[in-house]
């Protein structure tokens, strides 16, 4: 069997920690490593209670625990109940930095869903919390985190004046990691305006500051979002040597997920140069890395890059089964934003077919969500594609 690279380097570590596997083969320590996170995860799920009587004889830490490890597996419909929880209990026991912590969490993780109203409610009252107890690293945690909701929603100016506040707070406390993150979001909203050479100057604070720092996560990141700007600049070679550069650090450090993204851009980048069978097995390694580690958002996105691949090599078939096998984990875990552009997508694809009655269903599907989530931008231009019809 192929054995990843993440893989290969858990192997070193587990020959380092029991010399008797020495003798084996690769492929029969690969396969123990992988039995054993199986058998993990599944007593971990077996006793995790959900039931909210349940939950609340738990202690908060623990409360908290439970919900970061459904966050982080995609089970985001569980883990929002579970530090709703959390945080009415940290409320009624008057437990400020948890209550904190818990309104942070819940924050992001409607933000990432698409319920913007929401999160924009519970951060604001995270920075009331912070600002009560003085905690002003956590103020610009969550300016920054108010920015990536405004900047989700196409609100650009809105997510400049919060990333701003964010770097302006960082600065003055000295947080010199915080403030890479913040250039780093920063450079994004100007990369999504078009505005590439103020993208490139904020990437580079953030790259700079990393690598000072000795930030391996910071600075591969950067390096991929300096890639995110040389593919959209039409800079293919130089936008393979940056993701290539994140690549190495992602596996040196064992950051699966990152790791999964980085061949996800590089499916992308692939599928723009027209290399098709390239595009195809960088998102697929890409999709293998987030079904194993059981991250399902991202799964959805790469279902959703694969179908953009086929649908562009006019296989309308299976373009049609991975846009549907991304829907449907995005419909599970209750993340419209990104339903709402796969209905947009799906809509495209019908379209281009003549199938005007399947298009018209999938174009008011996706209005209708953009519109509930307040992103104007996309509902406008679902709008503009069903007067088209």
């Amino acid at each position: 069997m192929a054995i990843p690279p993440e893989l290969q380097q858990m192997i070193a570590q587990a020959r380092q920690q029991n010399p008797q596997l020495a003798a084996m083969p690769d492929e029969v320590v690969a396969m123990l490593i992988l039995q054993a996170l199986q058998e993990q995860q599944g007593q971990t799920q077996a006793r995790v209670p959900t039931d909210e009587a349940e939950l609340k004889k738990l202690p908060l830490e623990q409360i908290g625990a439970i919900g970061e490890q459904m966050m982080n597996t995609g089970r985001w419909h569980e883990a929002e109940k579970v530090f709703f929880v959390g945080l009415q209990k940290a409320e009624e026991e008057n437990d400020v930095p948890l209550h904190t912590k818990f309104s942070s969490i819940l924050g992001r993780l409607c933000s990432d869903r698409g319920d913007f109203p929401q999160a924009v409610a519970l951060f604001q009252q995270t920075l009331t919390l912070a600002e009560r107890s003085g905690d002003q690293r956590l103020m610009g945690v969550v300016y920054d985190m108010m920015g990536s909701t405004y900047l989700m929603q196409g609100g650009y100016p809105q997510a400049i004046e919060y990333y701003k506040k964010s770097l302006e707070n960082s600065a003055r406390i000295g947080d010199e990691h915080q403030l890479a993150v913040g250039y780093g979001n920063l450079g994004t909203v100007y990369l999504r305006q078009g505005d590439y050479e103020q993208a490139i100057q904020a990437y580079g604070k953030g790259l700079e500051l990393s690598i000072k720092l000795g930030d391996d996560q910071g600075t591969a990141n950067e390096y991929g979002n300096l890639g995110n700007v040389c593919l959209l600049q039409g800079q293919y070679d130089l936008a393979i040597e940056m993701y290539q550069k994140s690549l190495e650090i992602k596996l040196r450090i064992g950051d699966q997920q990152g790791t999964a993204n980085t061949y996800g851009n590089l499916g992308i980048l692939h599928r723009e140069l027209g290399n098709y069978k390239i595009a195809l097995q960088m998102h697929q390694k890409a999709l293998e890395i987030d079904e194993r580690i059981g991250d399902e958002p991202n799964a959805a996105k790469q279902y959703g890059n694969l179908a953009a691949v086929y649908q562009e090599m006019g296989n309308v078939g299976q373009a049609l089964a991975y846009y549907h096998k991304s829907l449907n984990i995005l419909e599970r875990i209750g993340d419209r934003y990104s339903a709402a552009g796969t209905y947009f997508n799906l809509g495209l694809l019908y379209h281009g077919q003549g199938d005007r009655e399947q298009a018209r269903a999938h174009y008011e599907k996706a209005k209708a969500l953009f519109e509930m989530l307040g992103v104007a931008q996309w509902a406008q231009r679902a709008a503009q594609e069903l007067r088209g019809l």
